[in-house]
């Protein structure tokens, strides 16, 4: 994502995540949650994001007390339009500093990949969520939620990382004159082949050209599509995972340097 701080730097997408969630906790109507039904040592009040996020990692909310409200919040990531973004963004920042731990390690094994990375780790943790809720009202342990999600990030975390270790032995040796011939190198014609083939939809594939080769940053195509940032990048994180799955396991009949997916 092209969004940067007033320093010049990037703004990482776990760092855009609490700026969303700091947005939903200053706007004029903030987001909120009211759990005091749940257990009697609740509050009895509405909370906002920031405060629902704090009595979550407070150590005297028990774990089943703990897991209800998650339950609620995975229900909430229902709703349709901007509420159901808004409570999916709230979700995700819920889980932050978890999130964070599994970050900081992933930067000391991929350090210049730090963009990519949290990139993937949403793309794995909205992923898992969709499928934890389905189950969520009816599990035995809800308690457990908010780490199941956080594993699932950290296992895509992992995965791309020794996706791109492998990558790196293949191709640590390639010069430009090393490819061999015919091998097409335009992004383009890849992405095309990728919806002729069924790996990306024409949507999927329209989002990855606008934002990675035309430039367009994501904060201003989500804008335009009425959505949040973070949730439109996480779907482009989803298409591009497919997009260099099917290239690295030879579907698609043509290859793309390993830089394709760079961040712009």
């Amino acid at each position: 994502m092209d969004i940067r701080t007033t320093s010049g730097k990037p703004v990482e997408p776990l760092q855009l995540v609490e700026q969303e969630m700091r947005r939903l906790v200053d706007r004029r109507v903030p987001l909120t949650l009211y759990v005091g039904d749940l257990d009697p040592a609740l509050p009895d009040a509405w909370l906002d994001m920031a405060s629902l996020r704090a009595l979550l990692l407070h150590p005297t909310v028990g774990y089943a007390v703990r897991g209800a409200i998650w339950v609620r919040l995975l229900r909430l990531t229902r709703a349709g339009g901007q509420a159901g973004e808004d409570w999916r963004v709230a979700t995700c920042a819920m889980a932050l500093p978890g999130l964070y731990r599994i970050a900081a390690r992933m930067r000391r094994e991929v350090p210049q990949q730090a963009v990519e990375v949290q990139q993937v780790m949403l793309a794995g943790f909205w992923d898992a969520l969709v499928t934890v809720r389905e189950r969520a009202e009816s599990m035995a342990e809800p308690g457990r939620i908010p780490s199941s999600l956080c594993w699932a990030a950290d296992r895509a975390a992992r995965s791309f990382r020794d996706r791109e270790r492998e990558v790196g032995r293949r191709t640590s040796g390639l010069r430009d004159g090393d490819w061999p011939a015919g091998v097409v190198l335009n992004p383009e014609t890849v992405l095309a082949q990728a919806v002729s083939e069924g790996v990306l939809s024409q949507r999927a594939a329209d989002l990855i050209a606008v934002t990675r080769l035309d430039g367009v940053p994501v904060r201003v195509l989500a804008e335009r599509a009425g959505c949040t940032p973070e949730s439109l990048g996480m779907r482009r994180r989803r298409a591009e995972v497919k997009l260099v799955a099917a290239l690295r396991d030879g579907r698609l009949d043509c290859a793309t340097t390993v830089n394709l997916m760079s961040e712009r």
